[in-house]
């Protein structure tokens, strides 16, 4: 565009510049200022090549923006800005034109441009608060402009000064004129200006006269200051035109100047004048001078007189100085060797001059509006002086001088800056000259920054010099005193500024030191640099502050930081840098600085300087480096860019980022120096440059930007003070935020919040790094984060009640509670609070940040916490009492929680599969579900529930990274919460919407539960006496059905979808996809059941609705492409399975470790160690791997133990395993050792004694004899032991060289984990004195020999007790034994002292043995294994104790998994496993040896036992009801019996089998007290116990057996139970009133006598109690009405009654339970009243409640739940082995191809080609499998050609296929009936090769195969001839089987008698048979036919 239409481009830049502009756009960000830069440079660059183009388009711009008009300050300040801006770019513009440019038009943009200009700088004058700037800036402009356009400029000048020649006096405009101060002036312009003045200066009204003295001499400085070669020129060669000229106007001004007044306003011009000629100057400098040259010499004279004080008047003698001054500021630029007169001159004057202006007794001072002037006039004086004579410096020491006016200090400082900065012309002398004042000038720095800061006062200086204070001018009275201060305080922050200024020009004049010490140096640079640190916060003075900046910039320049102290520059830039960083850090922090950006730029400038330095000195970087304020100014660094990175303002986070950079570099500086790896010095090095490395990202929105820094804050692993402190000092600062944003919202969402939300992402992401910095240092495993054990005791499902009452109750319930909780616990409660934060105004927006922040944002080290949090949160909504409260404050916890977590687990954050598995979300997701169902169904519940769904799918897929305690459990109960929201059709909303919406949530509950059920076995709660196979199938048949039924709907719908349009479309969409999930639930569910569910769903391939069957064949073929393992429907199923349980507990990982087993000894408790003990010992040394094992064991052992003498003495778990090592594998050699030698001790004569203890000694004993008999026999006995090592036994010998080996290992390991650090040598005898062999010893003697020889009767050694005198011989010898053993000597024991020397002796010889039997190993498989066979009894114990502690094992491998070393599979197998094999049978808390309680038996016990009652089928059938069963103890310790009443069925069960049952069960309890919990939920007249039958009760059992029960409680009482009990009150007196009765309504107040844990009440009574709709308040209807609660649960209603009724004497509370599947109907009679009729009740109950509406629907709900999941019955299927798979399911593929629905062909070709992929059957390739592919309906012949190929290729599928075959015939339509027979046909031929064997059971299989088949040509009158022809036709070819077809036939006609239709049918068989082969037919007919019948 640029290139083709120039114009319109420039003009469409111009107008983006006009439209960006400030007073366009408002107030002004970083990015705005950036592009309105752009625009800027774009318009300059343009410029110079339309230079027309772009200044019109300027002027234009600024002629509107001067027209607008403007209201209040900010748009004031807008339009300054936009002025600025463009006076600016016109300048730059017109500064850049070329010269050669000048043509009309550029005339013509003169006349349109100047006029703007010139209102500028005429309308702005002072007053006006910008208008000094404006002013310069037109100024600036007006000079480029003038530069190549003069003439434009002068003709105006020149045309005003002719209009004042006419003018009348009253209106003298003479702004024109002043034109001339502020234009570009060479020496030609100005000549012509001179000209023009003296043209017309005579007829100039009088103040346009002073106008033209006071604006020519302006001119004459713009000529000097900016050309002055030109002027030094005219000193070496004089112009005449302009000494002409300057002549003439000294004339004309000097006969002007009559007066005093006026002389004094002219004679400034007039020694310019005079300058100007210089001719002239030398001719009047000689003595005589001719007249026209008097008047000058005169002006002289007088000049000089008047600065001497003589000229009369104040004012002649303030214009001579001024005179003066310009004389000597011009000689200045004269050069010396031109000795030209004006130098004697100036010396003439000069004295008087610096007397008059610089005297401190009496100031210059020409009042008070001329101040600036004076200043001037000093400054100009100043610099002159110093220029004429540099070391003259009687006036520098005046100004310096502490005693004198601040003016003189300001007018010092200034000068000094003044002769810095000009540019210097040659001659003139250096700033060098006065480098020796630089201490003074420091002393006036410091002095003048106190003043300064005091005055400001609002922040405490943070360093004071203690220095003199200036006396200024302190004389005015008391009354002005404040006024005073604060102008002081003024001029103080003008003289400090300078002062900054003066440090910026050049740093080294302020640091220069000549001759001090290095330390004095190193403080004087110290001070320094610390004071101008204290000026860059102030915001009140941004200049100063700016300024400082700048100095303090220069300062750091490396070359500059070299002077701070040259001796040690090093250590002094780490000392003195680091404050500088610190201090400015610290302010950056703790206020929000105004100009906090700026700042921080700076400090990035500040950083890079550092860095150069350190480079150019990068050898010795690190010196003085280590000192403590350094690593403060490191952490305060970090802590501030931390910080940084939360602002609202994009550009600061931007420069934060960038600044990581450079402490990168510094790092690597440092880390080269030191030669140590980076890491050490900055331990975030990485994370650092990845942040500087995004900086450059300038185009990003805010909020990118933000989630770039929050990914790379989550990437910071290692915790530094520095991220710690900016983590807590955010924290104060959100809370504080927090705080004022809910007492204070703005309106809109201004920066406080987004300032807010940056904060809060910031300690999301960075929260991480506090957890690791806050735990404790120690052992570094993790401990699981799973809150206290009493509240995770309850079981997974039924949540106890949690700690806090509700979580939204305040914010500080949390941390008050906890004080010690650390910040970031807070954090997360805090935000917990907000995410259902209430405000009206910003509570959405509070709540939404706070949700996608926690699921976005949070750092992943965080969620456990975070996990937990929401647990306890969730957890409280459920106590135990009453409903759950619904209220929208949950509503909404539950709805952000599930937001977060679908957020957590969606994003696969870096890191985050390491931390979600350290807390478990199992209990959570239950609580959600569980709150969730109950908010029934308006379409915000809907959409939760959808949502919760997705999370559940999002859970699964995340599986593998999350930890489960219990996920079989866990999953199964999810399934069944999320199957009942999937509604199908039976949801009949009206509102297409609703419809829409949960036709959504059908498909997310199917999509979660398909992802819920993949692999998962069906674990059914524990029902009412149902074995767990069947309950499985139950299980599995309501799922299935209910998913059929699903399916069901989804082509009912379709159908009628037909017609309709779009909606409609959309919905066969959603169909589609909610079959497709459904087929995929029902293949995930047989695949994962194949075991309980394959014989109940087979027969749906013969289902009459075709659609049903095509479904069910695309399950089955689902199933073999996922490959599932029919093995489980085998017999041995069960053992397998306990197989594989084992061999995972034995499973041993990569390093030897064992995962499982180590678990289990880690969580199972103390009481069943003994148990443990002996199941791990046989289970791994029946697999050869025990010694993996007592490794496993005993290294753990060692390494908890303190010393060598507590190792193995406890009751540990490797203790009892040691010792039954010791009982099992030593017994043998025990015996065969011990009993010789104690034979012959227990032989010893009646007067030999062996007590050594002598106040035991009986009379006549000798003391000495009997230590001599002890050591004697001690003697014999050790040798022994000692020699038999040969003997020991091989798995001894492992266990002690695993002891050994274990001790030397772990003590070495922990010595060097310990000793590492400290750099000590490890030595294993460094921690126990004794090496590691005497723990074999000690252990051996403690456990194995000594038990033995202290108690041989009871080791089993001997067969009766020793003597009482012989044990203590025994018991003293084993001390003896055990002291040589541990290698230590008596000491506490007198007695026993003498027996040392033997003891010290055989140390050696012991060691020796221990090291025989310990040194090596056995090959584990040569050790002989009596065990190798594993009794039922332990692999069932390891049952129960693995499913016992399945949920802590996954605790403790979740927080235990290292890192996912292990990883999840065992424990996910273990779980998939324990859930196959069901819940352990109830083991009896103690197994009491009843023989030996000598126990009466009644005389119906005896009756019983002696019929063998025990042994009957009928008595074991009732065993497994569990009608009667112990289990847990109460509270008191009692063991604790449970009779589930409904499990009795009155007629079914002989009532004497169940006396007898519960008297064996109760047997070995009852001669101690007991308890008994009886169950009556749901009990009624079927559960009765006949009269005669409850008598029985109170005399079968013995007397003491009644006296023992120390309490009965009976639960749930209903009706029924108080009608039967009034009914037989007779016979229940004894119990009417009785204190040992108590009735229980709840679990929890059975919680008061049994411990929850100790519970076993029947899942169905329990689950009665789960999310309940309770309506209270309500009116049972009946003769007399009662108040009752309506409780509708998920399968049952509840009616409970509110007020006790009495029942056996107590006062009780009725619950009466009525199941769904009991429930007749239901109905509304109005909107106060229903009724309900039962099944089993005559009368229907009514009942009156105002929400009768809500009642109704709850119930129907769950009766229509109830009714999808009922089966069509499907006929159950014959017991499938899994052989029999690829037969049955052969014929079903086949009948199925022949059907005339193309969708039910494609699904059997389908489930054919995955029949033969899985079983490879060979068809010789002529399958392809297929979707979409439309198989042609007449495709018999290919069916059978698959038969025929199969038949021959696959004959031993032969027997299942044709029984199948004949199974389905009969269910088969008349076409595929005949297509059934022809494919059958083929297979006939196998049956020959079955008939061959000798094995029966297959004969056997034929014949009944050939029954079933003549069965079927019975049956099928239609199909008859077909059969005859088909079946028996070809049986007939087939001569081998004649025999056994015959047999068959001839067998049935008899059965059916002469003349019977069966007798025909068979006849006719025969004659088809003969068909095929007559003869041998006829033959065998012959010979078989019994006689009577020929």
């Amino acid at each position: 565009m640029a290139a083709h239409k120039p114009v319109e481009w420039v003009q469409a830049v111009i107008t983006r510049f006009d439209e960006q502009l400030p007073i366009k756009v408002g107030h002004q960000n970083t990015h705005t200022k950036v592009s309105t830069e752009h625009n800027k440079e774009c318009l300059i660059n343009i410029s110079k090549y339309k230079f027309s183009l772009v200044i019109s388009g300027l002027t234009t711009i600024l002629k509107n923006v001067n027209n607008m008009r403007i209201f209040g300050e900010a748009s004031e300040k807008n339009l300054y800005l936009s002025q600025l801006i463009i006076l600016d770019t016109l300048e730059k513009c017109l500064a850049g034109q070329s010269k050669d440019c000048l043509r009309l038009d550029e005339t013509m943009l003169v006349k349109q441009l100047l006029p703007e200009i010139c209102h500028f700088i005429y309308t702005y004058r002072e007053g006006h608060q910008h208008a000094a700037e404006l002013r310069a800036s037109a100024s600036a402009v007006l000079f480029s402009l003038s530069c190549n356009n003069f003439n434009a400029v002068f003709s105006r000048i020149s045309t005003r000064l002719q209009e004042l020649t006419v003018c009348s006096e009253d209106n003298v405009d003479v702004h024109d004129i002043e034109l001339m101060q502020y234009i570009n002036v060479d020496c030609s312009k100005l000549k012509r200006l001179l000209q023009e003045t003296v043209l017309k200066f005579r007829a100039l009204k009088k103040p346009a006269q002073l106008a033209v003295i006071n604006s020519l001499e302006k001119a004459f400085w713009n000529w000097v200051e900016n050309y002055p070669d030109e002027f030094t020129m005219l000193y070496q060669r004089p112009q005449a035109d302009m000494a002409e000229a300057a002549e003439k106007l000294f004339d004309l001004v000097d006969s002007f100047a009559e007066s005093a007044k006026r002389k004094a306003a002219v004679w400034p011009l007039q020694i310019i004048l005079l300058i100007l000629c210089p001719e002239i100057t030398h001719t009047i400098s000689k003595d005589t001078v001719e007249d026209s040259k008097a008047n000058k010499k005169l002006f002289l004279d007088s000049l000089r007189k008047a600065l001497a004080g003589q000229g009369g008047s104040k004012q002649l003698t303030e214009s001579a100085a001024i005179a003066c001054v310009k004389l000597c500021k011009a000689s200045t630029y004269i050069n010396w060797e031109d000795h030209s007169t004006i130098f004697l001159l100036v010396q003439s004057i000069v004295i008087d001059l610096k007397a008059l202006l610089f005297n401190p007794a009496k100031p210059f001072w020409r009042g008070m509006g001329s101040q600036n002037a004076d200043v001037e006039l000093m400054m100009d004086c100043f610099v002159s002086c110093f220029r004429i004579s540099p070391h003259n410096n009687q006036h520098f020491k005046v100004c310096l001088a502490a005693s004198s006016p601040s003016t003189f200090h300001f007018v010092l400082v200034n000068s000094l800056h003044r002769i810095i900065t000009n540019s210097h012309l040659d001659w003139w002398p250096k700033i060098d000259a006065v480098y020796c004042y630089s201490g003074e000038l420091r002393f006036m720095f410091s002095d003048t920054l106190n003043r300064v800061i005091q005055g400001v006062g609002t922040h405490a200086p943070l360093r004071m010099t203690p220095s003199l204070t200036f006396k200024g001018k302190m004389t005015t009275s008391l009354k002005f005193k404040e006024k005073t201060t604060d102008l002081d305080t003024r001029s103080y922050k003008c003289l400090l500024l300078a002062l900054v200024k003066l440090i910026h020009a050049d740093p080294k004049l302020m640091l220069h030191n000549p001759v001090k010490q290095a330390p004095e140096m190193q403080s004087s640079t110290a001070e320094l640099i610390t004071g101008l640190v204290q000026l860059v916060p102030l915001t009140n003075t941004t200049q100063l502050s700016q300024e400082a900046m700048e100095a303090l910039l220069v300062l750091h320049q490396p070359e500059t930081i070299e002077l701070w102290n040259p001796d040690s520059p090093i250590e002094t830039f780490w000392d003195i840098s680091s404050q500088v960083l610190f201090l400015i850090c610290r302010k950056l922090i703790g206020q929000q600085m105004v100009n906090g950006t700026e700042v921080l730029k700076w400090l990035r400038e500040i950083l890079i300087c550092r860095n150069k330095f350190l480079l150019k000195n990068k050898e010795c970087a690190t010196m003085g480096g280590g000192i403590p304020i350094c690593r403060q100014a490191q952490t305060k660094l970090e802590v501030c860019l931390y910080m940084f990175l939360w602002s609202p303002d994009t550009e600061a986070v931007l420069v934060a980022m960038s600044c990581f950079r450079h402490l990168c570099e510094e790092a690597d500086i440092r880390s080269a120096a030191d030669e140590v790896p980076v890491q050490n010095i900055l331990p975030n090095y990485a994370t650092f440059s990845e942040l500087a490395s995004v900086s450059n990202m300038m185009g990003t929105g805010r909020s990118t930007l933000q989630k770039r820094v929050m990914a790379l804050l989550r990437r910071i692993e290692h915790p530094t003070p520095g991220n710690i402190e900016a983590w807590e000092d955010t924290y104060a600062k959100w809370d504080q935020a927090t705080k004022q944003i809910l007492n204070f919202p703005k309106n809109k969402a201004d920066d406080g919040q987004q300032e807010w939300i940056n904060m809060t992402g910031f300690l999301c992401a960075l929260g991480g790094v506090c957890l690791q910095q806050r735990s404790t240092p120690g052992p570094a495993t993790y401990s699981p984060p799973m809150g206290p054990m009493s509240e995770r005791k309850h079981s997974m499902i039924s949540m106890g009640p949690c700690d806090v009452s509700n979580p939204m109750a305040s914010a500080s319930s949390c941390s008050s509670s906890a004080s010690n909780e650390t910040p970031v616990s807070r954090f997360l409660d805090r935000l917990l609070v907000l995410l259902v934060c209430g405000h009206d105004r910003v509570g959405l927006h509070v709540r939404t940040n706070v949700k996608d922040l926690l699921g976005l944002e949070l750092s992943p080290a965080l969620y456990p916490m975070l996990f937990n949090k929401l647990r306890n949160s969730i957890g409280k909504f459920f106590d135990t009492q009453g409903p759950v409260p619904i209220n929208d404050t949950n509503t909404q916890f539950v709805e952000q929680t599930i937001a977060i977590m679908k957020n957590l687990l969606d994003n696969h954050t870096e890191g985050s599969s390491e931390h979600l598995g350290q807390a478990s979300i199992e209990t959570m997701m239950l609580n959600l579900v569980r709150y969730v169902r109950i908010l029934g169904n308006v379409v915000h519940a809907i959409q939760i529930k959808t949502k919760l769904c997705q999370l559940v799918e999002v859970m699964m897929e995340r599986r593998d990274d999350l930890s489960f305690c219990q996920e079989m459990k866990f999953r199964n109960k999810m399934v069944e919460y999320l199957t009942d929201w999937v509604m199908g059709t039976s949801n009949q909303a009206a509102d297409d919407d609703i419809k829409c919406l949960t036709r959504d949530l059908d498909q997310a509950s199917m999509e979660a539960v398909v992802s819920l059920l993949a692999g998962l076995p069906l674990q059914p709660e524990e029902g009412d006496g149902v074995e767990l196979m069947e309950a499985k199938s139950q299980l599995f048949l309501k799922y299935f059905t209910l998913f059929m039924n699903l399916l069901n709907d989804c082509s009912e719908v379709e159908d009628e979808g037909q017609a309709v349009g779009g909606r409609k479309r959309g919905m066969s969409r959603r169909l589609a996809s909610l079959r497709h999930c459904t087929v995929l639930a029902m293949s995930n569910l047989l695949n994962a059941n194949v075991d309980s569910g394959l014989m109940h769903s087979i027969g749906l391939g013969y289902h009459k609705d075709l659609q049903t069957r095509a479904t069910f064949m695309e399950v089955l073929t689902k199933i073999l492409q996922q490959g599932t393992e029919f093995d489980t429907l085998a017999e041995t199923v069960l053992a397998d399975r306990f197989e594989r349980l084992v061999e995972l507990v034995t499973m041993m990982g990569d390093q030897g470790e064992l995962p499982i087993a180590m678990a289990l000894a880690n969580v199972v408790p103390g009481s069943q160690w003994d148990e443990l003990a002996r199941v791990l010992v046989t289970l791994f040394d029946s697999r050869h791997l025990l010694y993996q094992l007592l490794w496993n064991m005993f290294s753990k052992e060692v390494e908890l133990a303190d010393s060598m003498q507590t190792l193995f003495r406890g009751n540990s778990l490797a203790s009892k395993i040691m010792t039954f090592c010791f009982k099992v594998y030593g017994a043998a050699y025990l015996q065969k050792l011990l009993e010789p030698l104690l034979r012959g001790v227990i032989t010893t004569p009646e007067h030999i004694s062996f007590e050594v203890d002598p106040t035991r000694l009986e009379q006549g004993e000798n003391l000495e004899e009997n230590q001599r008999n002890l050591l004697q026999i001690t003697e014999r006995f050790f040798q022994a032991i000692i020699g038999s090592s040969s003997e020991f036994p091989p798995q001894l010998r492992s266990v002690c060289h695993c002891l050994y080996q274990a001790t030397c290992h772990s003590l070495l390991n922990k010595a060097t984990v310990k000793e590492k650090k400290e750099n000590k040598k490890a030595v294993v005898s460094q921690r126990f004195p004794q090496n590691s062999i005497g723990a074999v010893g000690s252990a051996m003697f403690l456990r194995f020999v000594n038990p033995a020889i202290v108690s041989p009767y009871e080791a089993g050694i001997l067969d009766k007790k020793p003597l009482p005198r012989i044990e203590r011989g025994l018991k003293l010898m084993s001390k003896i034994l055990q002291s040589i053993a541990n290698h230590v000597l008596f000491t506490k024991e007198e007695h026993m002292r003498p027996f040392n020397d033997f003891v010290k002796s055989n140390f050696d010889s012991a060691r020796r043995f221990f090291l025989d039997i310990a040194s090596d190993s056995p090959p584990s498989d040569s050790v002989n294994h009596s065990l190798s066979f594993i009794s039922d009894g332990n692999v069932l114990a390891l049952h129960r104790l693995l499913w016992n502690n399945q949920e802590r094992i996954g605790q403790y491998l979740s927080s235990n998994r290292d890192h996912k070393a292990v990883g999840r599979r065992p424990f996910d197998k273990m779980a998939t496993l324990l859930a196959y094999l069901g819940p352990p049978e109830h083991k009896p808390v103690a197994d009491t040896h009843w023989s030996s309680l000598n126990l009466t038996s009644s005389k119906f016990e005896e009756f019983m036992t002696r019929h063998q009652v025990h042994e009957k089928e009928e008595f074991k059938a009732l065993k497994t009801l569990n009608i009667f069963y112990q289990a847990g103890t109460s509270k008191t310790g009692n063991p604790v019996f449970y009779y589930v009443a409904r499990r009795f069925k009155t007629g079914q069960i002989n009532g004497d089998l169940l006396i007898y049952h519960v008297l064996l069960t109760l047997k070995p309890y009852y001669a101690k007290p007991y308890e008994i919990v009886v169950d009556l939920t749901h009990v009624g007249p079927s559960n009765r116990f006949k009269t005669d039958f409850l008598s029985k009760w109170f005399v079968v059992f013995p007397g003491f057996a009644y006296e023992n029960v120390a309490a009965v409680y009976v639960y749930n009482c209903n009706t029924w139970v108080r009608e039967y009990t009034k009914y037989h009150e007779r016979l229940l007196t004894g119990l009417k009133g009785s204190k040992r009765l108590q009735f229980i309504d709840s679990p929890a107040k059975l919680a008061e006598h049994i411990e929850p844990d100790q519970q076993k009440l029947p899942a169905a009574t329990l689950t009665l109690e789960e999310d309940l709709k309770v309506f209270h308040n309500a009116l049972k209807l009946a003769h007399k009405d009662t108040k009752v609660s309506i409780k509708v649960g998920s399968t049952a209603v509840q009616v409970t009654s509110a007020e006790r009724t009495r029942v056996l004497g107590q006062s009780v509370f009725l619950n009466d339970v009525y199941y769904a599947s009991e429930i007749e109907e239901i109905c509304l009679v109005d909107e106060s009243q229903f009724t309900l009729t039962m099944a089993n009740q005559g009368t229907p109950l009514t009942f009156m409640h105002q929400e009768c509406d809500a009642i109704v629907q709850s119930i129907i709900h769950i009766r229509t739940r109830w009714e999808l999941s009922q089966p069509d019955s499907i006929p159950q299927h014959t017991k499938i082995r899994p052989k029999d798979v690829p037969g049955t399911l052969l014929n079903i593929a086949l009948l199925n191809l022949g059907s005339s629905d193309p969708s039910l062909r494609s699904a059997a070709y389908n489930l054919l080609c995955a029949l033969t992929c899985t079983f490879n059957l060979k068809i010789e390739g002529q399958l392809l499998e297929t979707s979409g592919l439309c198989i042609p309906a007449n495709n018999t012949l290919f069916i059978v050609s698959i038969s025929k190929t199969l038949a021959a290729n696959e004959p031993h599928l032969t027997l299942e296929f044709l029984e199948e075959c004949i199974s389905g015939f009969s269910k088969s339509s008349i076409e595929l009936k005949h297509l059934c027979l022809e494919y059958m046909t083929p297979w006939l031929l196998n049956l020959v090769r079955f008939c061959k064997h000798n094995d029966d059971a297959k004969r056997q299989r034929v014949t009944a195969i050939l029954d079933k088949l003549i069965t079927m040509t019975i049956n099928e009158k239609q199909m008859y001839p077909s059969i005859q022809a088909k079946i028996w036709g070809s049986l007939g070819q087939i001569t081998d089987l004649l025999d056994v077809v015959l047999d068959s036939f001839i067998k049935t006609s008899a059965t059916g008698g002469l003349g019977s239709i069966k007798a025909e049918v068979m006849a006719d068989t025969a004659v088809a048979l003969a068909s095929g082969n007559v003869k041998l037919v006829s033959s065998k007919i012959d010979d078989s036919c019994p006689e009577d019948t020929h």
